[in-house]
Formats: structure tokens, sequence, C-alpha cells
């Protein structure tokens, strides 16, 4: 069992009516022993493919969650995701209830300890176990809802009503890769039938795709829910201009997975990807290169990848190798823009 699992149960009472695993899927047989009812919630999807389906919540609302009186939780490290993991936690648990939210020691920070105080009137931090600590929060305050949240950007000359969760990647604003794909965006080839934004966050360039392609069937992709639901709501927002042609085609569609088994091979004219490349923490370049390999798979031939990645990675040779040529777009000190396209023998 890893340090956070266990620091934990180290602090949990042994008992509980009702548990809420919140990102910890290692903990559903300690949860099974302890609880009449466990209900499990994890943000990506490889995740929630390590528990039984009848435990997972189809949604993490007020209503899901009825009867909750004991949370473990993840620690997660986007301030954002806790203040509205908090938020949710204390409109919700029974009055004697407690969470305990766990992190390892060089994860963990004040402004954590902060945030939880917003929420819940007892906050205290555990004892170190391993590498690992945990917040013990209770007496809720009975927060309102304020997540999910919105506001207009103007991006390529549009204007989108971008919606975030706290766990959404760049959380409400415009990151610099994402910039760098949006300045170059006349790069991409339009009125092709199909695009995909791979590891799409909260739908920005899902929309703009979508807006500049309104007969294309355009999709976004990403192992997060918490962009998913965000991209999903981006994408079905009516645009704050009046402009008739500023709008998103209704041919989209976000899906939550973690990678593209949903569409077959040499289905795909044009890919753009801008995704942290690593799971959590883990910054091994194995996902990166099976991310490469289903790009390959899926594009048709002659399809092109647009790809952002930070400069100092060894990424171009790799995507020449693995999907075609690939030739540089645009680069500066921290990003690099390149497109790969896959050569016709590829797809035979």
């Amino acid at each position: 069992m890893k340090a956070v699992e266990q620091v934990v149960l180290a602090n949990s009472p042994e008992r509980a009516e009702h548990i809420l695993i919140l990102d910890l899927p290692g903990l559903f047989e300690a949860a099974k022993a302890s609880a009449k009812q466990v209900s499990i919630w994890c943000d990506d999807v490889r995740d929630r493919a390590h528990v039984p389906a009848d435990h997972l919540l189809k949604s993490l609302d007020a209503a899901s969650l009825a009867g909750i009186d004991l949370v473990w939780m993840r620690l997660p490290r986007a301030l954002g995701a806790l203040d509205e993991y908090s938020e949710l936690l204390s409109h919700v648990i029974s009055e004697g209830g407690a969470v305990v939210a766990a992190g390892r020691n060089k994860d963990l920070n004040r402004s954590m300890n902060k945030t939880l105080e917003r929420h819940f009137g007892q906050v205290s931090a555990s004892l170190g176990l391993g590498k690992a600590r945990a917040l013990l929060a209770c007496a809720p305050l009975r927060s309102s809802i304020t997540w999910p949240r919105h506001k207009t950007v103007e991006a390529a000359g549009h204007e989108i009503d971008l919606w975030w969760h706290g766990a959404t990647f760049a959380a409400g604003r415009i990151d610099a890769g994402t910039k760098l794909m949006i300045d170059h965006l006349d790069q991409v080839p339009t009125s092709q039938d199909t695009y995909l934004d791979l590891g799409c966050g909260s739908g920005i360039l899902t929309a703009l795709l979508a807006r500049v392609n309104p007969q294309s069937q355009v999709f976004g992709v990403d192992a997060s829910w918490a962009a998913v639901d965000a991209a999903r709501r981006t994408l079905s927002s009516p645009a704050p201009a009046a402009n008739a042609d500023n709008h998103t085609n209704a041919n989209t569609q976000a899906l939550h997975a973690a990678d593209l088994s949903a569409f077959t091979d040499n289905s795909l004219d044009v890919i753009v990807c801008n995704p942290p490349f690593h799971q959590g923490s883990a910054k091994e370049s194995a996902p990166t290169i099976a991310m490469f390999n289903e790009a390959a798979r899926a594009l048709k031939p002659g399809g092109q990848f647009f790809c952002v990645y930070n400069s100092h990675l060894p990424w171009k040779a790799r995507l020449s190798s693995i999907v075609g040529p690939t030739t540089l777009i645009a680069q500066n000190r921290s990003y690099t823009l390149v497109r790969a396209t896959k050569e016709a023998a590829l797809g035979n």
C-alpha cells in the first residue's frame, strides 16, 4: 500500500456509514471493510478502470453525495481543484462528517490548509507517515456552489464562452502552448471531414476548429473528467457575440478517454494536440510515444498532426519516425509547434 493510502487509513475512524473516495481508487477494499456504502469518484479515466463500475458515481453533485459522512481524498496539486472539491463536500457532508485528504510531503503547502479553511471550521495536519501527510477537515461551513466557472475570451477573432473546473488544465486561461497554436491556426487546413483536439482541456481549440469548419465533424478527447465536462459546456454555450458566423457547429463531441480507441484506423484528417505530457506527477516518455502511435494509426494517409510541446523535449524526431515527415512551424524559448504528415505507406 502506498504512503498516501496508509496515511489516510491511519487518520480515519474505524467505521462510517457512507465513504466517498476521491481520486484514491486503491482504497476501495479498505472502504468496503469500513462502511455500509462506498462511492468512488476519479477524475482520470485511467483510474476508473481499477474500481468496480457499480461503485463509480456518474456525476459529482449534491444529489449523488447524499449521506456521505467520511471522505478519503488525494490532495489535488491544483488549488482550484481542492477548492471545488472542498466547496462541494462542505455543502453535502453530514454534520459530524470528516474529510481526510492526503498527499506526498513534497506536494503539500500551506495554501492547501487555507483553501480547506474556507469551507470547514476545523482543519489540522496529521503526523507524517512515510513520505506523506494528511489534512483533516470537519465542521462544514455549508459553502454555496460556485463551480464550474466561465468567462468570455477572445481567440483568433472569435469570442468564446470558456468553461472550466478547478482541475481543468489552464483553469480559465489560454496557456502559452495553446496560444502558440492559436497564433498559427491558419496553418491548419480547413474544410476537412474530421478534426480531433487531443488533450482538449476546456475545449478552446476544439471550439475554434468548429467555428472555422462549420460543416466538419470536430472531436475533443481528454483523460480528465474536469476537462471533458468543461469542454462540453464550452462547446454547447451560445457565442457571446450576435454575429451569425461566430458560432460553434453542431457536429462537435467531447469524449472522456485516455486513448483514441473510439476512432478507427485512417479515420481522421487533422489532429491538434497540446496536452500535458504526463499523468499526475509522472513524467515518463512511454505515454507520449503511445499517444503518437495512436495518432499515426487514426490519421488518414496524408493527414496532419499539429503538436505543441516544451521546446527542450525531443519530439520532432520521434514524430518523424512514428507519424511521418515533420516540419517546424513556430518556436520560442518555451514551446515548439510542429506539423507531422502521415505518409501514405503507413496507412496501407
